[in-house]
């Protein structure tokens, strides 16, 4: 454990986005201090070890024991000093998730190899470390930012410019050392008075060796200039880093980006007019070397003698052929695949097959980390558009669990696509109308207790209209995954003998797709993707307790309101009680469990029941009421 160490005489305020390696190249150049000698002030490498090298792995994280000494040595908080680091970005960000985390462990440093995740260099803004005009960034610089490792992000907004990839002097890439050495968070760590903002590359053959020292802060312009449309793709990625949308959301969309590129490089040219016109002439010279080492995409490489790089699942190095194929990537999961200008099925009836060794972690990811939704496009086409010979040959097809091939009891699937339902019409949890529809229960009463039904239709009707497995479409539906792999599971096929007393399951099926067609068509997805941090605002929760507080009873507490809050999501998006964001976090109290047998739960099932007595009748009606005033104010019902 790193020993407890005596802060530094005077310190910096870490700047907006700065990483850890820009924070100790500014503090070193205010010390007067080389970076290998400020590492051992606070505690980055061991005092004792004079050969030791400060480790890339700190710019993933810092250790809990080593965070606290480096934020004290450091004269910051621990929550400023892990925002030095990529951390945060971990459950956003699938490439960094891979680097940090091994499954069912604490987070800790795993590997560094992941293609979108830049450990080997960084790119970077000339405008940014020039400085904002501050004494202290004229001084000492600006920041090297950490979200500049990130290889989605390809431009400075703030500048209007593309990021720079390598020095303008020695051509190699920023902040890259030399080649063949290990991976070290700072090159030239031992090197004197270099101003944050030079290029601390080694330059020079076998013989004499020098520090680069180019200045990477100048008024070079980059090689194209940034237009509108690639500016806003970078917006919405920064936005999927930063900003409101779930977690798990924001990683799917990344997944399914960097599926799509995979696929773009695999069959280039076939989707080379998805890219803006001004970065085509840069992705063919990048392509160009690899059609000439036998890398060329189709199958034609696949007879290539000598083992191939992963090179469709890793990015270019030039910041501009990065954006363009983003881009195309982007254009591509916006389009209709079954519309007959859509490129994705030619594409990918031109692939090699899966089993080639340059398509990386492709497969995996799109199995694993992908959306559901792309995984499903991607299935349908190889199912229904390709030809047998291909798919024998190893077509990515959906891998089925194996309960889905060893159990009857789950719904054919992709069995009522005549009705044109799409999955997003179907909400998480049955209204008791349209299940006495499907049942053809002669009363609402008979339904109080068939929770299960309504929570497995829905999973067995997504499975009818696509090609889903059970698994997927209750992913689809927004059912968390522990709530059907681990443990006992709560939610699993329908038994139609235990369940459905005997009755015809994809009859039943049959049944509720009808009474959906008849109902209005609302984007239940859509609606739980909005309302995902959503409760009633205290002026709202004020006048429906004033309004609605019976006589000298009881006083609503917090818990009535959480329940109230609850209540009306479930009413707005279709979903499960338990599901509400006040019962997830962030929203939900840190110390408290969630459980299926809380006391809300409990007291939401008998609003939903209006079982006797029912003192809160008058508030579950303003509820419902307001509920109705919210889906008024949305806009994405067709």
């Amino acid at each position: 454990m790193p020993a407890a160490q005596t802060p530094l005489p005077r310190s910096l305020d870490p700047l907006p986005e700065e990483s850890l390696t820009g924070f100790i190249l500014r503090l070193t150049h205010r010390l007067d201090l080389t970076p290998h000698q400020l590492a051992r002030r606070v505690t980055l490498i061991p005092a004792d070890d004079p050969h030791a090298k400060v480790s890339a792995t700190h710019l993933l994280m810092m250790q809990s024991d080593r965070l606290h000494a480096f934020a004290e040595a450091t004269r910051m908080t621990p929550a400023d000093a892990d925002a030095l680091t990529l951390r945060p970005y971990a459950d956003r960000y699938p490439a960094l998730a891979r680097a940090l985390v091994r499954p069912g462990s604490v987070s800790r440093p795993r590997r560094l190899s992941q293609p979108w995740l830049l450990m080997n260099h960084s790119r970077y803004c000339p405008a940014c470390l020039a400085g904002d005009g501050t004494p202290i960034q004229t001084r000492h610089g600006g920041p090297w930012k950490r979200r500049w490792r990130l290889a989605v992000v390809f431009a400075c907004l703030d500048h209007w410019t593309f990021l720079r990839s390598e020095c303008p002097r020695c051509r190699l890439p920023a902040l890259s050392g030399r080649s063949g050495s290990p991976l070290a968070l700072l090159p030239a760590a031992n090197a004197p008075r270099l101003h944050p903002a030079q290029c601390r590359n080694w330059s020079g053959g076998s013989g004499k060796r020098e520090v680069c020292g180019h200045r990477l802060d100048g008024a070079e312009p980059a090689a194209a200039a940034l237009t509108p449309e690639l500016a806003d793709l970078q917006t919405v990625l920064l936005d999927l880093l930063d900003g409101d949308e779930p977690a798990e959301l924001a990683s799917q969309r990344f997944a399914d980006l960097q599926v799509a590129i995979s696929l773009i490089q695999a069959g280039w040219p076939v989707a080379a007019d998805l890219a803006p016109a001004g970065t085509r002439e840069i992705l063919e010279a990048h392509f160009t070397p690899q059609q000439q080492d036998g890398h060329s995409p189709g199958p034609a490489a696949e007879s290539a003698g000598s083992q191939p790089a992963a090179v469709w699942s890793t990015p270019p190095g030039d910041t501009i052929a990065t954006a363009g194929l983003l881009f195309a990537a982007y254009r591509l999961l916006a389009q209709d695949s079954s519309g007959p200008r859509s490129p994705l099925p030619q594409m990918l009836r031109n692939l090699p097959t899966r089993d080639d060794l340059r398509w990386g972690r492709t497969w995996p990811m799109l199995a694993h980390e992908a959306s559901p939704s792309f995984r499903r496009r991607i299935d349908q086409i190889y199912r229904h558009r390709l030809s047998a010979e291909w798919i024998r040959q190893g077509a990515p097809t959906l891998r089925a669990s194996k309960a889905n091939t060893t159990q009857k009891l789950f719904a054919p699937t992709h069995t009522l696509t005549d009705f044109g339902i799409a999955p997003e019409h179907i909400p998480q949890s049955l209204p008791s109308s349209w299940l006495l529809a499907a049942t053809q229960e002669n009363s609402e009463q008979a339904l109080t207790s068939r929770r299960r039904l309504r929570r497995i239709l829905p999973v067995h009707l997504v499975q009818a209209i696509s090609d889903m497995n059970f698994l997927e479409a209750a992913a689809f539906l927004g059912i968390p995954t522990s709530w059907t792999t681990r443990g006992r599971l709560r939610v699993k096929p329908l038994n139609p003998y235990q369940d459905l007393k005997d009755r015809d399951l994809p009859a039943t099926l049959k049944r509720l797709a009808e009474h959906v067609i008849s109902q209005e068509s609302i984007d239940y997805q859509a609606r739980r993707m909005q309302f995902s941090r959503w409760s009633i605002e205290d002026r709202t929760w004020e006048e429906l307790v004033r309004h609605h507080r019976q006589g000298r009873g009881p006083k609503p507490t917090e818990r009535t309101r959480e329940c109230a809050s609850a209540f009306v999501w479930s009413c707005i998006t279709g979903s499960e009680f338990a599901l509400a964001p006040v019962f997830q976090p962030p929203m939900r109290p840190h110390d408290r469990t969630l459980s299926m047998d809380m006391p809300h739960l409990t007291l939401l099932r008998r609003w939903e029941s209006q079982a006797p007595p029912v003192p809160s009748a008058g508030l579950c009606r303003a509820l419902e009421d307001l509920a109705r005033q919210v889906v008024a104010t949305i806009s994405h019902t067709p």
